[in-house]
């Protein structure tokens, strides 16, 4: 396909993305509130547009259809009609994933929904009020201050330059708008967003295990914003993985297709299974805020069972993101290729749960103006200091063992982000947790939380990219395109707006009337 074309149908895609709004406001909304409430005083139109339609809308499908005919006609007249075909299927398969995805499950949702009010509440009638009087939860958003502003209008530009750049992904390919290629097929999408991101969620099986499994009841306040990270990091590594699949439309291949020699199956399968569990253990928040006690008590009494199932399901799949790379041995530098990568992967996983939970806490409490729960964060930390001493005693074991220790005192790129990975990611929050005044400064307790978070992802990083030998010999290295960073960013930003209108809305923190988790 030709760069014109490929540019023309960016043009019209964006163009689509823009229309699609006022086509629904004004061709649908419009003819509806016409049909519904006749009463209602209604701008009358020059002209009797078809189907009662707002001519704003008419004129934005105009736009669309005749945008469309101009690009079938230079396809055409190009010789690249079989192509523009070809793109057409692949534009439909994502249009069914997205509907089966996201559309259906909400339709069914919402009609299942409506039909149970009727059922139980006959008599209930839908007054005719703002939107803000029928749906309370919208009066507890924060009115925008200047610095709120900036920050809504950065997150609109960086939300519409990934919606861009997604739809040029999904059409073009993955040349398009990333730096990987043959030589460096994994690149930023894989070592943050999904090998990263599986480590930085294991805070909700290490919290949840800790309280319900082990009963240390007292640091049951921090259970539910653990899960819910743990969701949201799990949710988003699974559309980070389906930005960099090659053939995106066969992710759902491992359900079926088994290879039982291939860790990626156990992967896959794992953190499916596990997405399922976090989702069915975070039910109860919600629940609980539309009052279904009916379905609370049986959440309640599984509670126990669905948090095993889901310690086992991450110990497999955390150990086994370091499995993977087992078959490279001859390209990662042995600082960080080891036999006992599977070992190492899940006590880092450990350790980075704790960090991430003294994180978020301390994020979530500045953001929303909530107490802190120093003494249980102060605990947190005292047993990060514990995971990440073992993890580092044996990681060096390990390298006198193999005689590999040597590397890291060969001057060189790789020796110098190992130590910088090992001191400044692992040592020093390893040494401020173990003392006792510095576990009682809230400030150091977040700043070493904030440590295991970067040793740990830089460790990641160093696995999956920085740590191959391409990057200590002078060659072409991998640097992420401006579209791989944007994407990241994106994601990122919408974990913390989701889990800001959660906190916002749902019973997430010990402020709001709860009992369980």
């Amino acid at each position: 396909m030709s760069p014109t074309l490929q540019f023309l149908l960016t043009i019209f895609v964006g163009l689509v993305v823009v229309v699609a709004p006022f086509v629904l406001i004004f061709g649908v909304l419009y003819p509806l509130k016409r049909r519904f409430e006749p009463q209602a005083e209604i701008a009358r139109t020059r002209f009797k547009m078809p189907f009662n339609a707002h001519p704003i809308a008419v004129t934005a499908i105009s736009l669309v259809v005749v945008a469309a005919i101009g690009i079938i006609g230079y396809a055409l007249v190009t010789n690249q009609f079989v192509d523009l075909m070809i793109l057409f299927r692949d534009v439909v398969v994502l249009a069914y994933m997205f509907l089966l995805r996201f559309v259906a499950p909400f339709v069914v949702l919402y009609f299942a929904g409506t039909w149970l009010e009727r059922k139980l509440n006959p008599s209930a009638t839908r007054a005719r009020r703002p939107i803000a009087e029928r749906v309370p939860m919208l009066k507890r958003l924060p009115a925008l201050t200047p610095r709120g502003t900036l920050v809504a209008l950065f997150l609109t530009i960086l939300w519409l330059s990934a919606i861009g750049i997604a739809i040029a992904r999904f059409f073009f390919g993955l040349s398009y708008v990333t730096n990987l290629s043959d030589e460096f097929p994994w690149g930023l999408w894989i070592g943050f967003d999904v090998v990263s991101g599986v480590a930085l969620a294991a805070g909700g099986f290490v919290v949840a295990g800790t309280v319900h499994v082990f009963n240390l009841k007292r640091y049951h306040p921090i259970v539910r914003p653990a899960i819910l990270t743990a969701l949201l990091g799990y949710l988003l590594v699974i559309v980070g993985l389906l930005f960099d699949l090659g053939r995106w439309y066969n992710i759902w291949h491992p359900i079926f297709m088994w290879n039982i020699h291939s860790p990626m199956l156990e992967v896959a399968w794992c953190v499916m299974l596990y997405s399922v569990v976090l989702m069915l253990e975070f039910s109860p928040v919600v629940l609980e805020k539309f009052k279904i006690e009916w379905a609370l008590k049986i959440m309640r009494a599984i509670t126990i069972p669905l948090v095993i199932l889901g310690m086992c399901l991450s110990t497999l799949h955390q150990s086994s993101l370091g499995s993977l790379f087992l078959i490279a041995p001859e390209k990662i530098n042995p600082l960080w290729y080891s036999a006992w990568m599977p070992v190492f992967f899940f006590l880092s996983a450990i350790g980075v749960g704790l960090g991430m939970t003294i994180l978020e806490s301390n994020l979530s409490s500045r953001a929303l103006g909530r107490a802190l729960e120093d003494d249980l964060l102060a605990g947190l930390g005292r047993a990060a200091s514990v995971v990440l001493a073992l993890y580092l005693l044996a990681r060096f074991v390990e390298l006198i063992a193999r005689g590999a220790l040597g590397y890291a005192f060969q001057p060189g790129f790789h020796a110098t982000i190992f130590w910088i990975e090992v001191l400044v990611g692992f040592a020093a929050p390893m040494a401020l947790m173990a003392f006792r005044r510095v576990r009682a400064k809230p400030g150091l307790v977040f700043l070493s939380g904030g440590l295991i978070v970067f040793g740990v992802v830089f460790n990641r990083l160093n696995t999956s990219l920085l740590g191959w030998w391409q990057y200590a010999q002078g060659g072409a290295v991998y640097i992420p395109s401006l579209n791989e960073v944007v994407i990241t960013v994106t994601l990122v930003s919408l974990g913390v707006v989701v889990f800001g209108l959660a906190a916002k809305f749902l019973p997430l923190f010990p402020e709001e009337k709860h009992a369980h988790a």
